[in-house]
């Protein structure tokens, strides 16, 4: 019946939740459990074979050398060491060039996993309403019009048809001096306060309501853009594909030792690929680091269902969304169960693989260990639930900053006006 008693090798190593093992003090495997040892386990019992589990003593999945050799599990169905191997592995050209296939078992992407990107505070956010070319615009256009006006103002007094007694001026019953600019009114304008006195001449007055309506736009526009920002702070995604992570520059990377994504960038020669390769160090799951990428904030190029996964159990632990994946997908792969090169039990395993598939147990398991995930797979800053805003010190650091830098510059007069008094006095 079958495989009819025979007993199998079965290379495997932990991958959570596929294959998970548990050792004793001395370091020998005691039990494993995982989706895939339940398979197997159901493999037994259908197709009559018992079976020992066996780790590749480098700790990799599989790579395919420049010399010819191959390392880990995939090493191990190459020379005929096991009859098989768990994984699942991502079908690839040069492998399937030295081991054969199962029917694949499921479909997934490989991209990059990294720390959610959150709100920042930034000590110029009272800046942010307006683009730094704007700034720029409206500093010279005030200083400009300052220019302008005392020149008018020189200009009237020296030349002006109308000539006023005393230089002065009757307004609401008083006497003022003759005005038809000052530099102060601009800033007064811009920040909505009343000035004094209007001039008295047509040209200083159409001078002064242009800026009027000018500072009317720009105030109303920077209050409503700046209250929108509060009530709806925008998060900067900073990574969004490989190219954004080498730009970015602040975010270090890493690669999962030993599997198809360690060789595809590692067989890279030339490009971003190779420049990915050079920079990033190993870890050995990306399951593994989920903690310490949190708090050391790096990346992880791994497949989609270990970040779903990591993120479905981090948000339930948690309530919370911690994690982030990038739009760009590195690339598609089928998994599959590797075994040497012309197996004669591989049809054997199709068959019941493809009747699990059939039956929809495969998707169930990976919607079951990923169903928490759904609260986190939107756009940072656009999570569920409702949260209030509430602003700290930093978030008006920039302008306590301004105010203790003017506080400065008065008491700085201050001690130049003593110094003078005293010079005189003596």
């Amino acid at each position: 019946m079958a495989l009819s008693g025979k007993h199998l090798r079965v290379a495997a190593g932990v991958w959570n939740p596929w294959v998970m093992m548990e050792y004793d003090q001395n370091g020998r495997l005691v039990n494993s459990s995982g989706i895939f040892i339940e398979f197997m386990d159901i493999f037994a019992r259908k197709l009559n074979f018992t079976y020992t589990l066996v780790e590749a003593a480098d700790g990799e999945w599989g790579r395919i050398l420049p010399n010819g050799s191959t390392t880990g599990m995939i090493g191990l169905c190459h020379r005929n060491e096991v009859d098989m191997a768990l994984g699942p592995f991502s079908i690839t050209y040069l492998r399937s060039l030295i081991i054969d296939y199962s029917v694949p078992v499921y479909i997934d992407n490989s991209g990059i996993f990294l720390p959610r990107p959150t709100r920042e505070r930034d000590l110029a956010s009272f800046a942010k309403p307006f683009a730094w070319k704007v700034w720029i615009a409206l500093f010279l256009t005030i200083l400009g019009s300052m220019v302008l006006g005392v020149a008018m103002e020189w200009f009237i007094r020296q030349w002006g048809t109308m000539k006023f007694e005393h230089n002065t001026q009757l307004f609401r019953g008083k006497t003022w001096p003759l005005l038809t600019f000052k530099p102060d009114w601009l800033i007064r304008l811009l920040l909505l306060e009343a000035v004094e006195i209007p001039p008295m001449i047509v040209t200083g007055r159409l001078f002064l309501g242009t800026w009027m309506l000018v500072a009317l736009i720009l105030s109303s526009a920077y209050q409503g853009v700046l209250t929108s920002l509060l009530a709806v702070p925008k998060v900067e995604i900073p990574v969004d594909s490989i190219q954004d992570l080498v730009d970015y520059g602040k975010i270090p990377w890493a690669n999962e030792y030993g599997t198809s994504l360690h060789q595809f960038f590692g067989d890279a020669k030339s490009g971003i690929l190779k420049e990915i390769n050079d920079k990033a160090f190993l870890v050995t799951a990306c399951y593994d680091e989920r903690h310490r990428m949190k708090v050391e904030k790096f990346a992880i190029f791994c497949d989609f269902f270990s970040m779903e996964k990591i993120i479905s159990d981090d948000y339930g632990e948690t309530g919370q969304c911690n994690y982030y994946i990038a739009k760009e997908s590195i690339w598609a792969s089928s998994f599959a169960f590797a075994f040497p090169k012309n197996s004669s039990i591989i049809p054997h395993f199709n068959k019941q693989v493809t009747m699990m598939k059939e039956g929809g147990i495969i998707s169930r398991y990976r919607q079951e260990f990923t169903s928490n995930a759904t609260a986190c797979m939107v756009k940072p800053g656009k999570e569920g639930g409702y949260s209030t805003l509430v602003l700290s010190l930093s978030d008006f650091g920039g302008i306590f900053l301004l105010f203790l830098g003017e506080k400065n510059s008065i008491f700085h007069e201050k001690e130049l006006g003593v110094c003078r008094n005293t010079q005189v006095e003596e």
